[in-house]
Parts: structure tokens; sequence; C-alpha cells
């Protein structure tokens, strides 16, 4: 072998060995397995798993724009001094719903929290936190409506359902509702009611009447406003019973509620007395001893439902509210509304009327 074969063998050789060093220094990460999002079917339509547990997600909510106008709806409608207005007023709303739910050993796991946030024309906003409460084995505790509403139901499927009002909405709450299965319905309720609305309610009483005395919510020691409740439905018709205990006012209210649904058509009647009508409290916000709401519900076609309501109560208020529900496409809804009111007193009626653009998601 002479010099020249020996260096090119020895450089070859080098050249490979290299080349080995370098194909071995670079190294293919093997990609990270994708968890793709995976539907949750088991509490309904729109859950899904948040990734890596099994804890079901839903999200929701729903914007709207609302269009008022007349003496009753209107932007100036029952001011300060009682004055009724006739201007038109628009609202806009964005509601945000979060809902979660897990199996548990006890049964599912809940919870639920809805935040509205609102843009008036006249520049003003606000935002409020409307729900936010959990729910495991019957027991709810939270922020949410009170039980005199959310068991018996609403009043009907108007807008301005509450231009006779039946209580006051907002409550923290700890609860248990009982539902055996086939129809038997229960709730028992510890309230703690919005007290700036309770509060002002009872100072407008004692303004008109001095001789009711001084009522505060935030005297009521450590005894809570309480709701009880039983119910039955058979599907097609139904009945519940209630009663709200307002500890700060020392007095309460009973709700007696019918409801029929008789192919395409629907209606109820609820009556509700207050222990003393001359003043009112955070169950009974009408004027007097008693209240009454009858209300029914026409699907005209499959994308057009008539709804409409009276209601009036001891103190010679009476309300009237129709309305159209116009599903335009699944998710988008158009509402014309109007609305009749007299108070019962020298100031007389008024009328007003709304068109409302809700999309839902």
């Amino acid at each position: 072998m002479n010099i020249k074969s020996l260096l090119l063998g020895s450089a070859a050789a080098l050249a490979a060995v290299s080349g080995a060093q370098a194909a071995d220094a670079i190294v293919a990460a093997e990609p990270e397995p994708m968890e793709y999002v995976r539907v949750c079917d088991a509490f309904g339509t729109g859950f899904f798993y948040i990734p890596g547990t099994e804890t079901c997600l839903k999200i929701g909510g729903y914007v709207r724009f609302d269009v008022k106008g007349g003496e009753l709806l209107g932007l100036d409608a029952n001011g300060a001094n009682g004055d009724f207005g006739d201007e038109w007023a628009t609202q806009s709303r964005l509601s945000l719903q979060i809902e979660t739910a897990s199996d548990t050993e006890y049964g599912a796991l809940k919870t639920y929290v809805e935040t509205r946030f609102n843009w008036y024309g006249e520049g003003d906003s606000d935002n409020s936190l409307n729900f936010a409460y959990i729910d495991l084995a019957g027991f709810r505790v939270g922020k949410t409506e009170t039980a005199f509403y959310t068991f018996a139901g609403y009043a009907g499927n108007v807008i301005n359902d509450d231009l006779i009002s039946g209580g006051i909405y907002d409550t923290n709450v700890i609860q248990y509702n009982y539902d055996n299965g086939s129809g038997l319905t229960a709730v028992i309720s510890l309230e703690d009611t919005d007290r700036n609305e309770a509060d002002a309610m009872y100072a407008a009483d004692e303004l008109a009447d001095p001789t009711l005395g001084v009522v505060r919510s935030s005297g009521r020691d450590y005894v809570p406003n309480i709701v009880g409740g039983i119910g039955y439905s058979t599907g097609t018709f139904g009945v519940k019973l209630l009663g709200g205990y307002d500890s700060a006012a020392e007095e309460g209210a009973i709700k007696l509620r019918a409801d029929g649904t008789f192919g395409g058509v629907s209606v109820f009647a609820m009556g509700g007395w207050n222990t003393d009508g001359d003043r009112r409290n955070v169950y009974a916000t009408w004027q007097g001893d008693w209240a009454v709401w009858l209300g029914a519900s026409a699907a005209v076609t499959d994308r057009v439902t008539l709804n409409a309501q009276v209601s009036f109560d001891d103190g010679d208020q009476l309300a009237a509210v129709a309305n159209a529900n116009f599903t335009v496409v699944p998710g988008f809804v158009v509402t014309p509304e109007v609305a009749y009111f007299d108070n019962g007193n020298d100031d007389g009626d008024s009328w007003g009327g709304m068109i409302r653009f809700q999309r839902s998601f």
C-alpha cells in the first residue's frame, strides 16, 4: 500500500464516522398526542368535556336589542315624580351563561352562572350577576331568584309580565328541591332577599302611611326569609302551592298556581294573598290583600306563537299585555308587544309598545 492509498482510506473512514455522528445528533421529536374536545351528551345538548377532566362545560347566552315607546314603556315612563313619559327608548343586552356538570356518588354536581351586560340609549350602562349557584343532590346554594318565582313559574310568556309585581326577584339561597320523578315536587328555601330593594319598598309604604312604623331588612337578626312549596303535575295539568315569610316585615304571602296544556294551547291562572294588605313584603309587592294573573299561549305555526296576560289586584291596578313571537330562523326571534296599565289612581291609564330582537346561542 502506498502513501496515497493510505491517506485516501483514512479520509474516507473519518468522513464516514463524522457523517454517522451528525446523523445521530438530529433526532426527530415524536408528536404529542392531540386530545380532541369530546361531546358530553349526558347532561343535554351543548355540553363538552373540559380537556383532561370528567367535568362537562356548556357556554351559551343571548344578544338582545329592545326598542320601546309610549307613556308606559318610554324613556320617562313612571319617573321619580310619578309622571308618565311619552318618549322612545332603546336597550341592548349581552347575557353570558356558563354551566358545568359532572357525575358524583351523590348524583350530578352542577353549577350555573349568568351575567348580564346592559347598555341604554341615553348612555347609561350596567352589569349584574343574575345567577351563580351550585346544585348537588337536590340542594342549591348561591345567588338566584326567589323560589316564590322559580318554583311556581313566572307570570306568563309576555315580556312585561310583572307590571303588577308578584315579589322581589334577587336573593341568595340555601335551598332543597324534591322531585320523586312521578310528578310530585317540593321546595324549602332559606333566602337573603335583595336588601336595598326591600328597604326602598318598606320606606315607600311608610311614607304613604306613617302609622305602619319603620321596617328595615337589616333588622332581621339571624332569621332568614323562608319559602316553602309543593306541586304536582301530570304533564298536561299541574298545580303548585307556596308560602313565603318576610322576617323583616314579619308578614308573608301565599301563592296558588294552576297550569294546563290543550294541544297547542297552554293556559295558567295564579293568585297571591298578602297576610297584611296594608304593607307590602318581599313576597307580596302588589297593592292590597290579593292579586291575580291569567295568561295563555297558542302556537299558530311552527314559527309563530301568540301570548297574552291579564293581571289585577286589590288596589284596583289592572294590566294587560299581548305579543307575538316570530322565529325568523332557529335561534333568532323577533317579538312585538303591546301593554296597557291602569294604576287605579288619579294618574289614569297608559299604553306602551315595544319590539325585541333576540339571538340566542
